[in-house]
C-alpha cells in the first residue's frame, strides 16, 4: 500500500521512474532539511529530514538517471547527523576512500539447483564486483557465484544456503572466520529454514565483522507469532556476535528484513537492533523499505546510497558507502623534565684542638 503523504520514503528515484513522494511530501520533505542544517540538527536528523543526509542517489552500473538528477541530495533514509556529514568531508580532503557495502537479495532461481544459468549468475556478478563488500540473500550457491565473479570478487567460505558474504581483495582482507547458523525451528517459516552468515574482514587494517541474513515471512511467521519470530532472529545473531568475542569489534548487518509485515521500521526485530547497538546505514526499496544496511553505532561514518535495478533478480540491489571512524591518536606521554644533579654540600674542615704545650 502507499505511504500516507506525511511519511518520506527513502530515495526510489533511481529505478527509472518518477519520484513516488507526492508534492506535499516532497516540499516538506525540502522544509525539513532546511529546518534541520539551520537549527543546527544536534541530534539524529528528523524522519521528514533524514532522508538523503549528505547522500546523493545515482544508479548502480550506469550514469545517473534523469529521476534521480530530479532529485539532488535527496536519497536514502540514512539517519545521518550533521557532525557525521562533517567528518566524511573531512575524510574526503584527507584523501580517505570509503568502503562500498552491497546488501542484494539475488534470488534463489537464478542457481543451478532452480533453473538459474551462468548467463543471469554474470548480469548479477557485473553488479556485486561494484562493491567491495556484499552481504548477499538466497545466494545458494558460494561456489557458483565464484565462478562468475573470477578474480573480482573473493567468497568467505561457508556462507552460503542462504547467504553469502563476498569481499573485494586489495581493499578488504579476510582475516579467517566465516560461517552461517540456523535461525532455528521457532524463527524459520513455510519457505526454507532460515539462517544468517558471518565472516570476520579488515579494512585499512582495522578489522570489522559482516553478517547477512533473511527473517522469515510467511506460513507461522504472521501476526504476533512473527513479530516474536524477527525479535528472535534479531537476538541470536546478537548472541552470536558475543559467542565470538566481537562485540566491541565495528559491525555491518546485511538483511532482507521482510518487515513491511509488521510496519516496517517498528519491526520487532528491527527494533531490537536499534535498541542494541545498531542504526539503519541505508535501506532498499523492496517492498517499500524492508531491506537493510545496519551499521553498529559510533563505529561508522555513513555517507551516499545507491539504489540499482533489479535485473534477474526480484530485489533491487543497493550499496551504502561506510567509513571507519578515525581511532584517536595515542596522545604521547610527557617527557619527564632531566633530574638536576644535586648540588654537592659545602663542608667545613674540621677544627683542630690545640696541641696542649709541654708541662
Amino acid at each position: 500500500s502507499s505511504p500516507p503523504k506525511s511519511e518520506v520514503p527513502f530515495c526510489i528515484a533511481c529505478r527509472g521512474m518518477k519520484s513516488r513522494l507526492p508534492w506535499s511530501a516532497s516540499h516538506m520533505l525540502l522544509a525539513g532539511l532546511w529546518i534541520a542544517w539551520l537549527g543546527g540538527m544536534s541530534g539524529v536528523v528528523p524522519a521528514a529530514a533524514a532522508v538523503a543526509a549528505a547522500s546523493s542517489c545515482r544508479r548502480l552500473g550506469g550514469n545517473t538517471s534523469a529521476s534521480c538528477a530530479e532529485l539532488p541530495r535527496m536519497a536514502p533514509v540514512l539517519l545521518q547527523r550533521r557532525s557525521e556529514v562533517q567528518q566524511i568531508g573531512a575524510l574526503q580532503v584527507q584523501g580517505a576512500s570509503p568502503l562500498t557495502v552491497l546488501s542484494w537479495n539475488v534470488l534463489y532461481k537464478n542457481f543451478d539447483c532452480c533453473g538459474g544459468t551462468v548467463s543471469k549468475r554474470e548480469q548479477l556478478a557485473d553488479v556485486i564486483a561494484e562493491a567491495d563488500v556484499a552481504g548477499l540473500q538466497d545466494c545458494v550457491s558460494e561456489d557458483e557465484m565464484q565462478f562468475v565473479l573470477g578474480e573480482r570478487m573473493s567468497k568467505a567460505p561457508s556462507t552460503d544456503h542462504f547467504n553469502c558474504v563476498f569481499y573485494k581483495a586489495g581493499r578488504v582482507s579476510f582475516e579467517g572466520i566465516s560461517g552461517r547458523q540456523y535461525l532455528g525451528d521457532d524463527a524459520r517459516d513455510g519457505y526454507s529454514r532460515r539462517t544468517f552468515s558471518w565472516a570476520k574482514l579488515s579494512f585499512a587494517g582495522r578489522p570489522f565483522w559482516t553478517f547477512s541474513t533473511h527473517w522469515c515471512l510467511d506460513g507461522p511467521c504472521v501476526g504476533r507469532a512473527g513479530r516474536l519470530r524477527h525479535k528472535l532472529s534479531a537476538e541470536r545473531m546478537l548472541e552470536k556476535r558475543r559467542d565470538l568475542g566481537a562485540t566491541q569489534v565495528p559491525m555491518i548487518i546485511t538483511a532482507v528484513a521482510n518487515s513491511h509485515a509488521f510496519n516496517h521500521d517498528m519491526d520487532d526485530g528491527v527494533q531490537f537492533l536499534l535498541a542494541n547497538g545498531f542504526e539503519i546505514a541505508g535501506k532498499g526499496p523492496s517492498s517499500d523499505g524492508s531491506d537493510y544496511i545496519f551499521v553498529s553505532k559510533g563505529d561508522w561514518i555513513i555517507g551516499e546510497q545507491a539504489i540499482g535495478f533489479s535485473g534477474p533478480a526480484e530485489h533491487q540491489p543497493f550499496m551504502v558507502q561506510l567509513s571507519l571512524v578515525p581511532t584517536p591518536a595515542p596522545t604521547p606521554a610527557p617527557t619527564p623534565a632531566p633530574t638536576p644533579a644535586p648540588t654537592p654540600a659545602q663542608t667545613r674542615a674540621p677544627t683542630l684542638a690545640p696541641t696542649p704545650a709541654p708541662t
